[in-house]
């Protein structure tokens, strides 16, 4: 049940990014106390942190993001999820591209079945 649960939760989490609904879906996703380490980014600590993160992400150019959910383990009260994203990003100068990457979440059993991603890494597939 936890692994399908986590799997709901990516999927719950890419419908409310698609909407722009960022502190619904912060509220739902992250623990108070995660950490959040985006591409390009310095370390992002804290749930209120992490909200202005997403929040300002269509400003600094966020068009369309989608998540696919490629592995999910879950060890005890642990659980980690790899994905793969596809992101079309519009910067301020320039026409918009489309950029794809992975991702890695760490989630931390709650309650029973209620888990709250506590670490998050993602970066471009792209060289620089």
């Amino acid at each position: 049940m936890s692994e399908s649960r986590i799997r709901e939760l990516s999927t719950e989490r890419a419908g409310r990014i698609s909407r722009l609904a960022f502190d619904e879906m912060v509220r739902a996703f992250y623990a108070a106390d995660a950490t959040l380490m985006p591409s390009g980014e310095g370390t992002v600590r804290g749930i209120d942190a992490i909200a202005a993160f997403w929040r300002s992400t269509p400003e600094n150019g966020l068009v369309s993001l989608t998540l696919e959910t490629r592995e999910v383990q879950v060890s005890g009260d642990l659980a980690f999820e790899i994905g793969h994203f596809d992101r079309t990003l519009r910067p301020r100068h320039g026409p918009p591209f489309q950029e794809s990457g992975k991702y890695v979440v760490i989630y931390r059993r709650a309650a029973e079945d209620d888990w709250r991603a506590v670490a998050e890494m993602f970066n471009s597939d792209a060289r620089r």
